[in-house]
């Protein structure tokens, strides 16, 4: 079987959990698919009913990880309201991921496999950045006439970088998870930071 049988089952999460666990404590290549059973408290006979590999394992990581963010592909620009509400709106969907223990949990691992192996950057990249969504809004918003992007792709990743460089980077490297009223705080001022270079004033 593969990894994605019975993807929303108990076990699968329980494992998934385990392996987050495991690699980051241990790392790739040292983790264990046996210690990985154990965590989860699952016989390994389970673990592989689930996941091929070892390799398939983190592939699943970093598909779960990648389908948390996807809810982001569900904002679409709206004609005629403010665009600024808007750009709040689509922070607060990055945000609320980023204050997720579980989310940054994986995101950690995850970063710290990937820096240290080419082979699975290769097969990761893009699989997490959603930056895609902020880029088309900001588009659409253009040739609305709301707001002057003279190239979307660019300001998109500035957008999410205002975002990360406080909620995410920080955490990666061993910060508190961003509180909820300090999340207000950076969404606010991202937002106020895009409308003060690319607002139609």
């Amino acid at each position: 079987m593969t990894d994605c049988t019975v993807p929303n089952s108990e076990k699968y999460q329980q494992i998934i959990n385990a392996a987050v666990e495991e690699f980051q404590e241990k790392g790739f290549t040292a983790a264990s698919m046996d210690r990985v059973s154990a965590r989860a408290e699952v016989s390994k006979r389970t673990v592989y009913k689930y996941f091929e590999s070892k390799e398939k394992l983190f592939q699943s990581i970093v598909g779960v990880l990648s389908d948390r963010f996807a809810d982001m592909m569900d904002i679409r620009y709206e004609q005629g309201r403010p665009i600024r509400d808007q750009l709040v709106e689509l922070a607060w969907v990055e945000g609320r991921l980023l204050m997720s223990p579980d989310v940054m949990a994986m995101a950690r691992m995850v970063i710290s496999e990937v820096l240290r192996n080419p082979v699975l950057a290769e097969k990761t990249q893009g699989k997490m950045d959603k930056t895609r969504v902020f880029a088309d809004m900001l588009r659409v918003a253009t040739a609305d006439g709301q707001m002057n992007v003279p190239n979307p792709d660019d300001a998109g990743v500035e957008f999410v970088g205002l975002i990360k460089a406080k909620a995410f980077w920080p955490v990666i490297f061993g910060a508190p998870i961003i509180t909820e009223k300090q999340m207000a705080q950076i969404v606010e001022s991202s937002v106020d930071m895009m409308m003060s270079r690319y607002g139609i004033r």
